[in-house]
């Protein structure tokens, strides 16, 4: 028969476990990687977009072996601005056609971009050419727009990592060579301008939280530890 003090310390170390378990899966939740945030204009037809840069970003987390996330997001455009293209670039070791974009998740009523895959296959204006496009709708209604955001799988290259994405591009014009670069339509006067912007001065790089995780999850279980040795005694009865 189960008294109340062993209910009590089964009931702790239960908690404890899924403490444990918490802190696993956060550590699969965070990831190591590298973040291009769109900040200078090199090219264009008008001064860059009404507010402070950045203006957009590229997000590339690790997840797994051969497998990476990527956020793209527009958190710092203005009413009437949106992003119609953004380049980015692979390692020349891998066949930029192997790989495969799986959508995981959005925020907006934007219409999803084609993406388009080619070793040096698109030029961005005034700098040299990229391996991957992503084409964003222009149409009213339908754009890549303010606080807007979308969020790829990117898998097809065994031991794919963000790192691959951290090559310039291929020199064809007068600016450049750049990580990336991103078209953005809709800039003042009157959002009838555009201009082309780039990360300057490059990827960030994320650092692996793992270890912090693991630090976290040791402690949290010596804690639980002594917190049901603690109980134990207290229970127990006295002599």
């Amino acid at each position: 028969m189960y008294t109340r003090g062993k209910i009590l310390r089964v009931t702790r170390f239960l908690a404890c476990v899924c403490l444990g378990v918490t802190l696993v899966g956060a550590q699969n939740l965070l990831a190591s990687g590298i973040v291009y945030s769109f900040d200078n204009v090199f090219s264009g037809q008008s001064t860059p977009p009404a507010g402070p840069g950045p203006w957009a970003s590229a997000t590339l987390l690790d997840l797994s072996p051969g497998t990476v996330s990527l956020t793209i997001s527009n958190s710092g455009l203005s009413s009437g601005e949106f992003i119609s293209g953004l380049y980015l670039n692979l390692n020349p070791a891998d066949n930029v056609n192997n790989l495969s974009f799986t959508q995981t998740g959005s925020s907006g009523s934007f219409t999803v971009p084609t993406i388009s895959t080619g070793e040096d296959g698109f030029k961005a204006d005034g700098d040299g050419k990229y391996d991957i496009l992503f084409s964003f709708s222009t149409p009213n209604g339908t754009t890549f727009t303010v606080n807007d955001s979308i969020t790829y799988k990117i898998t097809g290259i065994a031991n794919l990592t963000s790192s691959d994405f951290s090559f310039l591009s291929s020199p064809a014009g007068g600016s450049g060579p750049f990580y990336a670069a991103a078209h953005i339509q809709g800039t003042p006067p009157n959002n009838g301008s555009s201009c082309w912007v780039e990360p300057s001065p490059g990827p960030v790089v994320v650092p692996e939280p793992a270890p912090m995780i693991l630090l976290g999850f040791g402690a949290g279980l010596w804690l639980c530890f002594r917190s049901h040795q603690r109980r134990s005694k207290a229970l127990s009865p006295q002599a």
